[in-house]
């Protein structure tokens, strides 16, 4: 997070303990303080945007986070959907790669307990019984798309002949990969990744990975492609009735069950279940969802 200039790092550290304590409007000045001896730090301008979003200063926070993206146009932080939630922007199609890749590397050394532990997440278990009413025989060929730590492949090991997965982020994929779940693994996008398979699959999964994919007709179509003739789409969704897909505060996306239904039609996909469930909590509260298997 260092600016590279032990003056601009100072005056940022301060007004971290300012905006710890409340004060957005001081602790905004002082980072604006440091941008100037330190003005392509990109860490620093998103922190910058941030700390005026908090003081209430949306037009300028909105400034803020456009200034940051010309510093780092890939958005490995996220300003484009902050963006969004500020009302300064329309909902983007997608999260940007580079954000989710920094997120989940980040995260990856706590992943698996803050998700079994603090968030009570269920996704592979209800996505294992889902698929298995729909399938209930082994798979020659299973792909997990956003496997992340294997938490999905665990659930599905004893039902795959072969099992293999794609993440963005490079450390996720080693935590997988240490657990010996996989056939396959690789770091890359799912598209790439679907693209590139030299088999066609009889099951792709995708548990609590569409949360960061808004348009989902791109990867519908990509998928369908890899599957064999009556394979299985199964995945999991946060759900919504607002449209076809809404961002939400803590910047996952919302689908709906029409935006859903209609995606997989176009996609030359039957549904052959679709049901309400519960995979996660945020804030002790349970999230609605969707478990999904298209055949």
């Amino acid at each position: 997070m260092s600016s590279g200039n032990l003056t601009a790092d100072r005056r940022y550290d301060y007004a971290q303990s300012l905006r710890a304590d409340g004060d957005f409007s001081a602790a905004a000045e002082l980072i604006g303080q440091a941008l100037e001896l330190a003005p392509n730090w990109a860490e620093g301008r998103f922190a910058f945007a941030e700390t005026l979003a908090g003081a209430g200063r949306s037009e300028d926070a909105a400034a803020a986070y456009r200034a940051y993206l010309v510093v780092d146009p890939g958005d490995s932080m996220g300003a484009a959907a902050r963006l969004t939630l500020l009302g300064a922007a329309p909902t983007p199609a997608n999260l940007p790669a580079a954000y989710v890749t920094r997120l989940f590397d980040e995260y990856a050394p706590r992943f698996d307990a803050a998700l079994t532990e603090r968030l009570n997440y269920q996704g592979p278990a209800l996505l294992k019984e889902a698929v298995t009413r729909v399938w209930p025989r082994p798979f020659s060929r299973v792909f997990d798309l956003g496997c992340g730590t294997g938490l999905s492949g665990a659930a599905f090991r004893d039902v795959a002949a072969w099992l293999g997965g794609v993440d963005l982020s490079p450390v996720m994929v080693k935590k997988a990969e240490a657990k010996k779940i996989y056939d396959h693994l690789e770091a890359d996008d799912m598209g790439t990744a679907l693209a590139m398979l030299n088999e066609q699959c009889e099951l792709i999964l995708a548990a609590d990975v569409l949360v960061y994919v808004g348009d989902l007709a791109p990867l519908f179509a990509l998928v369908r492609d890899a599957l064999i003739p009556g394979g299985l789409f199964a995945f999991t969704v946060q759900s919504t009735n607002a449209g076809d897909y809404v961002l939400g505060r803590e910047q996952r996306y919302s689908h709906s069950r029409a935006y859903i239904e209609r995606c997989a039609a176009a996609a030359d996909f039957e549904v052959a279940l679709i049901e309400d469930v519960v995979t996660r909590q945020e804030a002790g509260k349970d999230v609605p969802g969707l478990a999904v298997v298209l055949v």
